[in-house]
């Protein structure tokens, strides 16, 4: 949420507020869905396989221009290995997006693709993400299909 802060971009953290109690991840092992047409998800397979820990899950707010390129499904768990309370507030939201900032793209990612035995699974997206240039994302075109903007659940009363 640091990008996200200090360079204003018009992307929410969906899981920010909400309540320890409702919703925790201190290490787990979940599963994304990838759009595999866009370059920074390029090698990757359409299900991947991540580490979170206290990681951001995004929607996008009104002046955003850029795509979502990794998403949790939209039902049931994300959950491979690990403890995930609150699963309900991540479905159908973006692991992974790449937003445009003036004149360049900022990719936020959801996740620690650099975090101890799982590298090996997902150092492609941190590599693809360093070398991904203005001249490769002018490139680009937005795969529309992949993801459309779920609605924030209510926190509990």
């Amino acid at each position: 949420v640091f990008a996200i802060d200090e360079l204003h971009l018009p992307v929410r953290n969906v899981v920010g507020d909400v309540p320890r109690e409702e919703y925790f991840v201190g290490g787990a092992i979940a599963e994304i869905l990838v759009d595999k047409t866009h370059p920074v998800m390029s090698g990757m397979p359409a299900r991947a396989k991540i580490f979170v820990g206290s990681s951001p899950v995004f929607t996008t707010e009104e002046g955003f221009e850029g795509a979502a390129i990794a998403k949790y499904a939209s039902s049931g768990t994300p959950l491979l290995s690990g403890y995930f309370l609150g699963e309900e507030y991540v479905q159908g939201f973006a692991a992974a997006l790449e937003a445009h900032h003036g004149e360049g793209r900022v990719v936020l990612l959801g996740m620690r693709p650099q975090w101890r035995g799982q590298p090996f699974g997902t150092f492609k997206i941190l590599f693809n993400s360093a070398f991904y240039s203005q001249e490769v994302a002018a490139t680009v075109q937005k795969n529309k299909k992949f993801w459309e903007i779920p609605i924030v659940k209510e926190e509990k009363n």
